[in-house]
């Protein structure tokens, strides 16, 4: 279930993955009349999101949502909402609907709830859905031996958002206090792409498809389902 796509160039990646983008959307706008969005943090995508941002999409008719997110507020230097305010619902992509994890309960665990019911309302299959991956073999918000994690993972959990502790590493940095799409709810979506750059990440993703366990590298259960086509976007 996986294709790979390895560029030359970072350059040569961005113009692809627009143009992937741009087509799968559109071809969602046409056929239901939305589309819906799911989008990761990190430096990695920024570029892709200010391309996306320029395109000749109907963005008031789709629906732009976080894969996870960090128990902060939208004014934390580490908060992905502010992070897609600034690279992506800018220029022509102003107009989406945007749609936020983070919830004014005191903990990921006790806004799951609300945060639950907002993912439920958005228009499902989701159109594309954009991952990256750790050093560590996380995507999303599922790290490896976190607290939460087998049960995000549980192929019989309904639950499409979850509440993750953590374990404290040089990934994770302070903030170890998550809530996540679960595997159920990153299986909602119709296209699952895997955008990485650089030698190491190329070789922690090869080790990902090796045999091991998903309690060790969490990407794996993303590689490993028969569910969704998942695209590797991957340059030097």
């Amino acid at each position: 279930m996986v294709e790979e796509h390895l560029f030359t160039d970072r350059s040569s990646l961005l113009d692809s993955l627009t143009q992937d983008c741009h087509h799968h959307l559109q071809e969602d706008l046409t056929d239901k009349g939305h589309a819906t969005l799911l989008v990761s943090g990190g430096s990695t995508p920024a570029p892709l999101y200010q391309s996306l941002s320029k395109t000749d999409l109907d963005w008031i008719r789709i629906h732009v949502a976080l894969v996870d997110e960090r128990w902060v507020g939208i004014d934390h230097e580490a908060s992905n909402e502010a992070f897609i305010q600034r690279t992506l619902l800018i220029n022509n992509a102003r107009q989406a609907a945007f749609t936020g994890m983070k919830t004014a309960a005191a903990s990921a665990t006790d806004g799951c709830a609300e945060t639950e019911g907002r993912y439920r309302a958005l228009p499902q299959p989701f159109t594309v859905t954009i991952l990256g991956m750790g050093s560590d073999g996380h995507t999303a918000s599922l790290f490896p031996h976190a607290e939460g994690l087998n049960e995000a993972l549980a192929e019989d959990n309904q639950q499409l958002t979850a509440a993750i502790t953590a374990r404290p590493s040089a990934v994770t940095g302070a903030n170890i206090e998550r809530l996540t799409l679960t595997l159920t709810g990153l299986l909602k979506s119709q296209r699952l792409i895997l955008l990485l750059t650089g030698e190491e990440k190329l070789a922690v993703f090869r080790t990902a498809l090796d045999d091991g366990l998903v309690e060790d590298m969490p990407v794996r259960a993303v590689l490993r389902q028969n569910k969704v086509p998942v695209a590797l976007y991957w340059a030097p």
